[in-house]
């Protein structure tokens, strides 16, 4: 499929679109009723590069260019449908109720695009393997962008019309935020370069020992550790959290703004910080700090039979004293 047909200037024309009854929109229909949605996507495209343009045909076009080529489509096709409605929506039919058809157009493709990430997610097939070998967390992250500069598009042009579709389309935002920590491959480390001599340490003006122990003790100073918190922490010392490549991206932003602020840059800055607002209003750590989770994860799934059996215990005085206490003294709450 051609995505990129889409991604050009629409010329518009005088009554855009198809009419209901034209017999190459009905047959066009009756392949997506028969689940034939790539020779719908391929009659949609001929059409397209006949400079026929309508909402419904483009809805088909972008799913069926999806089922066929997979991630690398769905991430074109919800950029053109977001250049569509910012810059092409006049181009865009039929001219009657332009508005109603692209809401039951586009809440179909989102409907339907949800229905296929989840079932090739619980079948595990052909295209779920691929996905997986072929897609990465950045890839995934790109999408999820298109979705948000998708979603608002639709608020701008379809105002409330739109909810139904926001709905479906924050739905397959939570799956893709869960595919991503899927397909998520951690950088590859640099070698730890060797620690100094000893001579090299004194040379920097300090007695070997006298330095290390400086050092260990304003370590320990800044991470909290049990020689600064009275009680000693679970484990010979407190964590280092090594944080994702969505971190990295999140720091960088701010750093941005900062730099915007300082340059007297406001409507970019401004910009910028609705973008990290929204980050931070949806923070799921476990996407920026992957490592931290990986034990407690583990022990939740392997231990979820025996857990479950004290669900219905949370009403009770003793679950909800013993909360308070877990509240002020996690270790305490361990040991009792």
């Amino acid at each position: 499929m051609n995505i990129e047909l889409l991604s050009q200037p629409l010329e518009p024309t005088e009554n855009p679109g198809l009419e209901t009854t034209d017999p190459r929109f009905i047959d066009m229909s009756s392949m997506v009723q028969e689940a034939n949605y790539i020779g719908a996507a391929l009659q949609a495209q001929t059409m397209i590069e006949e400079g026929i343009y309508d909402i419904r045909v483009i809805g088909y076009f972008c799913y069926g260019a999806f089922v066929e080529d997979g991630f690398k489509a769905l991430t074109s096709a919800l950029q053109s449908l977001s250049r569509i409605m910012r810059e092409n929506w006049q181009a865009v039919g039929p001219a009657v109720k332009r508005e109603k058809h692209a809401q039951n157009s586009l809440r179909w493709f989102v409907n339907q695009l949800l229905k296929k990430l989840q079932a090739e997610e619980e079948k595990k097939g052909d295209d779920w393997n691929r996905w997986i070998e072929e897609v990465s967390s950045d890839d995934v992250q790109e999408t999820m962008d298109a979705i948000e500069r998708f979603r608002r598009s639709l608020g701008m042009v379809l105002e409330d019309a739109a909810g139904p579709i926001l709905d479906a389309l924050m739905k397959v935002n939570g799956w893709l935020r869960s595919f991503q920590q899927i397909v998520y491959r951690e950088p590859v480390e640099e070698p730890a370069q060797e620690e100094a001599a000893p001579e090299q340490e004194r040379e920097e003006g300090a007695d070997t020992g006298e330095y290390s122990s400086t050092r260990r003790d304003s370590a320990h100073a800044e991470a909290g550790s049990p020689s600064q918190t009275g009680r000693p922490f679970m484990g010979e010392e407190a964590p280092c959290v090594e944080g994702s490549y969505h971190l990295r991206v999140l720091m960088k932003k701010m750093e941005a703004f900062d730099r915007l602020i300082a340059d007297g840059k406001f409507p970019r800055a401004a910009l910028v910080a609705d973008d990290i607002m929204q980050t931070l209003a949806a923070f799921d750590p476990k996407l920026y700090f992957p490592k931290l989770f990986v034990r407690f994860s583990f022990l939740l799934a392997a231990n979820m039979g025996e857990l479950l059996a004290y669900e219905e215990h949370k009403n009770t005085m003793e679950w909800q004293a013993m909360q308070e206490y877990y509240k002020v003294d996690i270790d305490g709450f361990v040991e009792f």
